[in-house]
């Protein structure tokens, strides 16, 4: 869900500041978390950010009924570079995937996963 979003975001030049994680078990309890984080429109900063906030949020054991992402504080803008982390390889990596999204659909790239 989040590189869904993030590539949504990325499209349409916007970078957030806020990322939002909202979970509701299967009795209607319902729980939201929110980290503020430097602007930013990339996967590598934005997935952990939801992962972290999900393992906050998710303590009880019963079903999760919907889980949520929402990023706020947007602000028009192309993706900012972070002198110290960010590389002209990732940046690239981003382009080709955004272009290749754009070309092919959405959902014809997707994450590996390796256990």
């Amino acid at each position: 869900m989040a590189v869904k979003l993030a590539y949504k975001i990325r499209k349409e030049q916007w970078l957030t500041s806020c990322v939002v994680v909202k979970i509701r078990y299967s009795d209607f309890d319902t729980h939201t978390l929110q980290k503020t984080i430097p602007y930013t429109a990339f996967d590598h900063v934005l997935v952990p950010t939801v992962k972290e906030l999900f393992a906050k949020l998710y303590q009880r054991r019963v079903l999760i009924r919907l889980v949520g992402i929402r990023f706020t504080k947007l602000i028009r803008s192309t993706p900012q570079l972070n002198l110290f982390e960010d590389t002209p390889e990732m940046i690239n990596l981003y382009m080709s995937l955004d272009n290749i999204r754009k070309k092919y659909g959405e959902r014809i790239i997707r994450k590996g996963n390796s256990w």
